[in-house]
């Protein structure tokens, strides 16, 4: 380790350097910042322990000393105490008597200090308050940049790979032409050039002989017959050659490629952050006039409770709670009729009804042992709607119907758990219901087994889209199987927005996703989201999502505008070439 060699500039003796006169400029050792200290006129200098003059109280005396000791660059020996503040220099008591400074505004340098510090820190203030947004800026442009020569890159990618492809494609066929090819093309050309010999040999001769049958002298015809060679090959070996070959190259009638195609992808912006007045919300839906209902749960408290908040300032304060009776146990999900009638599900086999208005619960009955749907006759919001040894989970209101995910579960191994949807009316019908063991090609059967309904929705072209423990799964209104979606770390909700987009959120982040199963884009920590746990679209076509707090924190409703959502096809590319791929 190298040796500390700075010595205490005082005494030059001591190596302990710990303190440093800012006034003299001189570094010092302990006992000579005692002695410095006691020296006439050296009262007030500015000594500063080194480990501590960074600190933003201690860089304020330091420059306070300096500031006494300014000293004046026309006067030798004089402090500057004045500010000119039309030259904008400090000056002493002298330079106000010099012809230069005459009618000049001149001021208390400690005063002019003292207001330029605090217009400086207000500036710093302001920079800092503005700079994060500033710099989001900067990273979204970036992140467009950014996103742009990754497609591009992926586009030329795809046009190398089609060429490629190509070249590869054109080589298979010369190939395939060529072993087609009797004899070989080299012997073709041969031969060819042999036929030609014979027939460049045959038309000189012929153009002799006819020189002289159309001569009128007889001496011609004498002088040229034993010329001409009469034992010339007239006739070729027909057997030696190829016979007329003709060789077709066959396009498909649609010689296209698909190249791909560019969309404009939907963004996902946080415009506000609200902090509630609970630690724990477990469902959130609204009113018809934008209220926000939610269940939650207080701090030490083991009761959930229904309270409702529309305010738009920094928080969003949940009141007029209703605490749920004991027979709503630990709900499960939630969902509020066109009407504002609340349904919540306990997972207990029962569906609760409240009446938002009278703060009233009302509950509906179905026995699922009748082997008819005579119990659906029986369903409205004044009756209690039961269903024997089965667990409600999802829930969803969307119109005139109410979607219900049930499962039916049985102790034998032989029988495992049923799991169900049913489609409900406000008529008090039951409109259609399937189960996972009525057909092969369910929805609900393996290989997409669905162990339990978590969440579910409906979408505006009548598919179900359900969550369970793992994965996203899209069924049209018949229950026949679109789509799985699995990305996903133990998905807790799901929405759909009003073009279709469904949106999911995780233990870890929003998924947005497509009515055909693309991932369009996420958000998540980054934007500030963490934990999520439920999502809902307001009347504004806003998205909230709720992340929770700790035990010591207040849960937040996260407000994230959602644009570009129409599914519009910005840009379709093809490609003219070959067989259709």
């Amino acid at each position: 380790m190298a040796k500390n060699l700075i010595l205490c500039q005082f005494c030059e003796i001591s190596k302990e350097i710990k303190l440093k006169c800012f006034t003299c400029d001189l570094l010092l050792c302990e006992n000579c910042a005692d002695k410095h200290s006691k020296f006439s006129g050296s009262e007030e200098h500015c000594i500063i322990d080194l480990k501590k003059a960074k600190k933003p109280e201690n860089v304020d005396i330091i420059r306070q000393s300096n500031l006494k000791s300014i000293q004046c660059t026309t006067h030798n020996g004089e402090k500057c105490s004045l500010f000119c503040k039309d030259c904008k220099k400090p000056i002493c008591s002298f330079c106000v008597l010099e012809p230069e400074h005459k009618g000049h505004n001149i001021e208390k340098i400690s005063t002019v200090y003292n207001n330029q510090l605090f217009v400086l820190k207000g500036i710093k203030a302001t920079i800092e308050k503005n700079l994060p947004d500033i710099n989001t800026g900067v990273r979204e442009c970036s992140s467009t940049i950014d996103n742009y020569n990754e497609i591009k890159q992926k586009i030329i990618q795809r046009e190398r790979e089609i060429k490629e492809r190509a070249t590869a494609e054109a080589e298979v066929l010369i190939n395939e032409l060529d072993k087609l090819v009797k004899p070989n093309i080299d012997a073709l050309v041969k031969e060819k050039q042999n036929i030609q010999d014979i027939e460049c040999k045959l038309e000189k001769k012929k153009e002799e002989i006819d020189t002289v049958l159309q001569s009128h002298q007889a001496t011609c015809v004498l002088a040229t017959f034993d010329k001409v060679d009469k034992h010339l090959p007239l006739k070729i070996n027909l057997d030696n050659t190829t016979p007329k070959q003709k060789f077709r190259f066959i396009v498909p009638n649609s010689p296209s490629i698909n190249f791909g195609s560019v969309t404009k992808g939907p963004i996902l912006k946080v415009i506000h952050t609200y902090v509630t007045n609970v630690p724990f919300i477990h469902n959130l839906k609204s009113f018809k006039d934008g209220t926000l209902v939610s269940i939650f749960r207080k701090k030490d408290h083991y009761r959930d409770f229904i309270g409702y908040s529309n305010d738009q300032g920094k928080k969003h304060i949940i009141n007029n709670e209703i605490c749920l009776p004991m027979f709503v146990r630990s709900p499960r999900d939630m969902t509020v009729t066109d009407d504002d009638m609340i349904l919540i599900t306990n997972g207990t086999g029962e569906i609760r009804c409240l009446n938002a208005y009278n703060e009233k619960f009302k509950y509906f009955k179905f026995d699922r042992r009748f082997s008819n749907d005579e119990q659906f006759k029986h369903f409205n919001y004044k009756r209690r709607f039961s269903f024997i040894s089965s667990d409600i989970n999802g829930i969803h209101s969307n119109g005139h119907t109410i979607l219900v995910g049930l499962s039916d579960f049985h102790t034998s191994k032989n029988h495992p758990s049923d799991i169900y949807i049913m489609v409900l009316n406000k008529e008090e019908e039951c409109l259609k219901k399937s189960w996972n063991t009525e057909t092969k090609h369910n929805a609900l059967s393996p290989p997409n087994k669905t162990y339990q309904i978590e969440k579910l929705t409906k979408n505006i072209n009548g598919d179900i889209n359900i969550i369970d423990k793992e994965k996203v799964i899209v069924f049209d209104y018949n229950f026949r199987l679109k789509w799985t979606y699995e990305k996903l770390h133990s998905p807790n909700d799901i929405v759909t927005t009003s073009y279709g987009q469904i949106v999911v959120s995780d233990n870890v982040s929003i998924h947005l996703l497509s009515m055909d199963g693309d991932l369009l884009t996420t958000i998540g920590e980054q934007e500030g989201i963490n934990n999520p746990t439920c999502l809902h679209i307001d009347k504004n076509g806003q998205l909230l999502v709720v992340c929770n707090g700790e035990e010591s924190d207040d849960a937040k409703i996260i407000v994230v505008k959602m644009l570009c959502l129409s599914p519009k096809r910005v840009k379709s590319v093809w490609a003219i070439f070959g067989p259709d791929y």
